[in-house]
């Protein structure tokens, strides 16, 4: 299969509207519920770093499917083995780096006086709630991305990223907000 930019621009088109439309979503969500980010203003510098890194493990792991699957180191099943080993490494990964920054986060948000209304066990149980729920969502979206644009013939490392990081920045406002305490959308 030959690639050149009008392909990966007609193919991309109708897939950035959609993912600019859940991105509206999502804001929309932001600002429903901004009340209980000014609450606890701690929430306020995890929005970035839930996002970032759930967006960054599901492209990473989609990155490495759309590979797998050019040069047959993956094959096109849902019992690959390969396919597996990537996917509880992303998890892992997840779940340590999710671990590590809530931590980080917390130390900071004492150093700005941030971090006066919740308790360390209870916002890393948080962050670290959210990002597992995240990660394992962008898995499963990444790997069915990589294996549906693939199997219509499309470049994956085209589809896969954004669409892991649209519905990346969507479901981690949304765990978080639901782990905070309720998710009013109206």
């Amino acid at each position: 299969m030959i690639y050149n930019w009008k392909t990966i621009v007609k193919n991309s088109i109708p897939l950035l509207t959609i993912c600019v439309i859940i991105e509206i979503f999502a804001g929309q969500i932001l600002q429903l519920n901004q009340d209980k980010l000014f609450m606890i203003p701690i929430f306020l510098i995890s929005i970035p770093v839930i996002n970032g890194i759930g967006g960054n493990l599901g492209s990473i792991l989609g990155a490495r499917m759309a590979s797998g699957l050019h040069v047959g180191y993956i094959e096109y099943s849902a019992k690959d083995k390969n396919m597996h080993q990537n996917l509880i490494t992303t998890i892992l990964l997840g779940v340590i780096t999710y671990f590590s920054l809530a931590i980080i986060i917390y130390l900071v948000a004492i150093f700005w006086n941030l971090a006066e209304d919740i308790e360390l066990i209870e916002f890393t149980t948080i962050i670290l709630g959210a990002g597992f729920l995240l990660i394992l969502v962008i898995s499963v979206i990444s790997i069915v991305t990589a294996f549906w644009s693939f199997k219509k013939g499309l470049d994956p490392d085209d589809m896969v990223a954004p669409v892991v990081t649209t519905v990346g920045d969507t479901v981690g406002i949304i765990f978080l907000f639901v782990l905070i305490g309720g998710l009013p959308l109206i």
